[in-house]
């Protein structure tokens, strides 16, 4: 079966979001949930630590970043701050998720929160929500996004 140019277009459409969770199982749920919305309309990676994060991010820039707070090595805020203190990265809208959000969250640029645990529909409709208001920034949907080690 030949593709049509057109399919490859709308391919290239697609958001791309880093996941960056560390808990597998709702790390490969948060997966699996964005890549079956609306007619594959996101890509999806999903990475355990910011390390591996910072790794991915250093070639490539994803539509959004969904990031838990709670992190083995560097927790979410370092990781969020290390993404605002790179030029190439720091228009990027991040989702910090945590059942116990810190304060100096409060007031940090493109951050926006959901407290866990939470329903799916609610992360869905926030994540639509940050990509429409980040949509006019967005390099995410330019360049391939490759899969570095670790990531899934």
């Amino acid at each position: 079966m030949c593709k049509s140019p057109q399919a490859g277009r709308e391919r290239t459409r697609r958001k791309r979001i880093l996941i960056v969770e560390d808990d597998p199982i709702l790390g490969d749920l948060l997966l699996e949930a964005l890549q079956e919305e609306e007619e594959e309309a996101y890509e999806a990676s999903h990475v355990l630590s910011g390390e591996m994060a910072q790794s991915i991010l250093q070639t490539d820039a994803p539509a959004l970043v969904l990031l838990d707070y709670h992190l083995p090595g560097m927790n979410g805020l370092e990781l969020a701050d290390w993404l605002r203190s790179r030029e190439k990265l720091e228009h990027i809208p991040i989702l910090l998720m945590s059942a116990d959000t810190p304060q100096e969250v409060s007031g940090k640029k493109h951050l926006r929160t959901l407290q866990k645990p939470f329903e799916l529909e609610t992360l869905l409709q926030v994540v639509a929500e940050l990509l429409v208001s980040g949509a006019k920034d967005d390099p995410g949907s330019e360049k391939a996004f490759s899969y570095g080690d670790g990531a899934r």
